[in-house]
């Protein structure tokens, strides 16, 4: 097991409890009598930030080299992601008596931990993968800066829509890196055990042994 998959197994328990918790609260949070549109979006928003979180993991496992510093950038992200889970549908969502009003209550609180999930975002991508920061992840951070202070619903409806095309484009995005690392490890270099000591088989083999076996498998005609 390399430190990579060692640090990642924390981080994906930390995401599976937090989209426990909003998959558990489903029939609360859609209850006829209870449900609030803007609230039900930001949940589905949560939802696909959850499963775009685990899913962009994988790209750490180029970091060479990690400590402290990058294990808590790593676990902010999903840290952060359960506090918004828990802000949106509460400890207890079979309490709740209407989703509007729950979430003119506890918009800051959401919001705060959005600011969190962003600004430990940008780290990721500056510190542990020496990425320069876009445009438009700044401007995400300050629509939610904006969104925390502002208890405007009209102010939370256009900041929750950005948040939902931010992460359409992050799973379109997402497709096509799959597609690409799908192309670039379409021959992968591992190694097989040999029963016979201080011997190994590789894969992909040398050119000198690709030669070797397109000459035993071409037909003798030397003998023709």
């Amino acid at each position: 097991m390399t430190i990579f998959e060692f640090l990642s197994v924390a981080a994906s328990i930390v995401l599976a409890l937090g989209l426990g918790k909003l998959i558990s609260s489903i029939p609360y949070v859609f209850d006829a009598h209870k449900r609030d549109w803007l609230h039900a979006m930001a949940f589905a928003t949560l939802i696909a930030g959850h499963i775009l979180a685990w899913w962009r993991i994988w790209p750490l496992n180029s970091v060479a080299h990690w400590n402290i510093l990058g294990f808590a950038i790593l676990m902010g992200t999903p840290l952060s992601l359960y506090l918004a889970a828990t802000a949106l549908v509460s400890s207890s969502p079979d309490r709740v008596a209407s989703w509007k009003e729950h979430f003119s209550e506890t918009s800051r609180w959401l919001f705060s931990a959005l600011i969190a999930v962003w600004v430990f975002g940008i780290l990721r991508s500056y510190i542990l993968l020496n990425l320069t920061p876009v445009w438009w992840s700044l401007l995400m951070l300050g629509a939610f800066v904006v969104a925390a202070i502002s208890s405007r619903r009209n102010i939370h409806i256009v900041v929750l829509s950005m948040l939902l095309l931010v992460f359409a484009a992050l799973i379109f995005r997402s497709f096509d890196a799959d597609q690409n690392l799908i192309s670039q490890t379409s021959f992968p270099h591992f190694t097989i055990a040999d029963p016979q000591p201080n011997k190994s088989l590789h894969w992909p083999p040398d050119a000198s042994v690709t030669a070797l076996a397109k000459a035993t498998a071409a037909p003798d005609t030397a003998c023709k």
